[in-house]
C-alpha cells in the first residue's frame, strides 16, 4: 500500500503488469554513452524551449499576469533550464558523472525549471483552446465512423489516432506547423503515409479483433486537443462497444501539451452529454479515468499511481495501449507486458526517426501479445 510523502502526494508505485520489472528500463538510449546522440537532444531541447516559454507568455497574459512578472519567471525559468544543459554538456550534472543520463531525465529537469520559476501549466491556453476546437469535430466524426462497416471502421480508428497524434507542441517539426495555423484531421487522416507502416502490426491487431472482447484495457493517451479528442477517445468508444472496460489515464500534472487527469475528465463529462456510448459507459462504471502519476511527455512504468495500479489489477486488465512518441517510442518500445499491448505513435522528431532507421511522419503500431498471459 502507498503512503504520501512528506508534502502529501501518493508516492509512486510499479505498473503491476511489466513482464520482468527487474530488467525494465523506461528509456533505452543512454546518452551518456553516445555523444552524437547526446548532442543532438540537448540541443533540440535548447531549441524548443523559448517556444515553450512563448507559449507561457500567452498563457499568463490570458490570465491577467502582469508583463514584468511574466518576463521575471520566463527569465528565471530559461536561466535555470540553460544552466542545467550546459552542466551537462561539460560533463559535470548529477545526476553525477558516470551515471545514466537519458530524455526522461532532461524532461524532468525542465519541469523542475519551469516550477521553480512559478510556470504551472506553460501550454494551458493552447490545450485549452484546441481541445473545444477538436471537440465541436467529434459528433460529425463519430457519426462518419459509426456509418462504416466494421472492418472499415476498424482501420479508420487507427488511422484516426495517428492523425490526431500530429498535434505536438513538444516537436519543434509539428509545433511550427501549429504556430499561426489550426491543421486539419481529417486532411491529415487523409495523407497517412501508405502501408507497410515502419511498424506495422495493423493485421495481427485486426485479426486479435475478431476473437473474444478483451476484458478490459488501460489506455494511456498523450497529447490534448485532436490528439486525445480525435484520436483516443474513438479509439476507446471502439473498445467499449466490443465489451471491453476502458480505463482511461493522463498525467497528473502537466507538462508541454499533454492532457492532464483533470483536463480529460472535464473532456470525458462533455463527451458523455451527447454520446450515448461514452455517457452509458461512464454511468455504469465501464469507462473510468485514473490520473497515472505522471509529470513528463515520457512515461516510467515503473512510477507510477498507487490509484492506477490497484485500479489495473481490480479491472483484470489484459490489454494496455501506449499512444504517442514518448510513451510508446522514447519509452517503452521495447518494454514487454504480460497482457496484450498496443503501441500507437507518428514519428515528429528527427533524432526518434534516426533511432528508429525511419523517416519523419512515419507510422508506428506494434501490438504485442502479452507475456505469461
Amino acid at each position: 500500500m502507498n503512503k504520501p510523502d512528506a508534502v502529501g502526494r501518493e508516492t509512486w508505485t510499479g505498473f503491476p503488469l511489466l513482464a520482468a520489472p527487474e530488467h525494465y528500463r523506461a528509456c533505452e538510449w543512454d546518452l551518456r554513452k553516445a555523444t552524437a546522440r547526446r548532442d543532438y537532444w540537448l540541443g533540440l531541447f535548447r531549441k524548443h524551449f523559448p517556444s515553450l516559454l512563448e507559449a507561457y507568455r500567452k498563457e499568463a497574459a490570458d490570465r491577467g499576469e502582469d508583463v514584468e512578472m511574466i518576463e521575471r519567471a520566463a527569465g528565471e525559468a530559461a536561466d535555470r533550464f540553460m544552466a542545467y544543459l550546459d552542466l551537462l554538456e561539460a560533463g559535470l550534472s548529477g545526476p553525477g558523472q558516470g551515471e545514466r543520463l537519458d530524455i526522461l531525465t532532461i524532461c524532468t529537469a525542465r519541469e523542475q525549471a519551469l516550477a521553480a520559476a512559478g510556470i504551472a501549466d506553460a501550454y494551458r491556453l493552447a490545450k485549452q483552446t484546441d481541445t473545444r476546437h477538436a471537440l465541436a469535430l467529434l459528433p460529425g466524426l463519430l457519426d462518419e465512423l459509426d456509418a462504416m462497416a466494421e472492418p472499415a471502421r476498424r482501420v479508420a480508428v487507427i488511422e484516426g489516432v495517428f492523425a490526431g497524434n500530429i498535434y505536438d507542441l513538444g516537436a519543434t517539426e509539428t509545433a511550427a506547423m501549429f504556430a499561426d495555423r489550426r491543421v486539419d484531421f481529417r486532411a491529415v487522416r487523409g495523407e497517412l503515409k501508405p502501408r507497410p507502416w515502419r511498424y506495422d502490426a495493423l493485421d495481427a491487431w485486426l485479426a486479435r479483433l475478431d476473437g473474444p472482447a478483451h476484458r478490459a484495457a488501460a489506455v494511456f493517451v498523450d497529447n490534448a486537443g485532436p490528439d486525445v479528442t480525435l484520436g483516443m477517445l474513438p479509439l476507446a468508444r471502439e473498445l467499449l462497444k466490443r465489451g471491453t472496460d476502458v480505463i482511461l489515464t493522463a498525467n497528473t500534472t502537466p507538462s508541454l501539451n499533454d492532457v492532464t487527469h483533470d483536463e480529460l475528465t472535464e473532456l470525458v463529462d462533455a463527451v458523455a452529454e451527447f454520446d450515448a456510448v461514452i455517457g452509458r459507459a461512464r454511468s455504469a462504471g465501464r469507462l473510468r479515468l485514473i490520473a497515472s502519476g505522471n509529470h513528463a511527455p515520457l512515461i516510467d512504468l515503473s512510477r507510477i499511481s498507487g490509484a492506477l495500479a490497484a485500479a489495473v489489477d481490480r479491472a483484470g486488465v489484459d490489454l494496455v495501449v501506449l499512444e504517442g512518441m514518448g510513451r510508446a517510442v522514447e519509452s517503452n518500445f521495447n518494454a514487454r507486458l504480460r497482457c496484450d499491448t498496443l503501441k500507437l505513435a507518428m514519428i515528429k522528431d528527427a533524432g526518434v526517426a534516426d533511432a528508429l532507421e525511419a523517416e519523419l511522419f512515419d507510422l508506428v503500431m506494434k501490438f504485442e501479445p502479452g507475456d505469461g498471459q
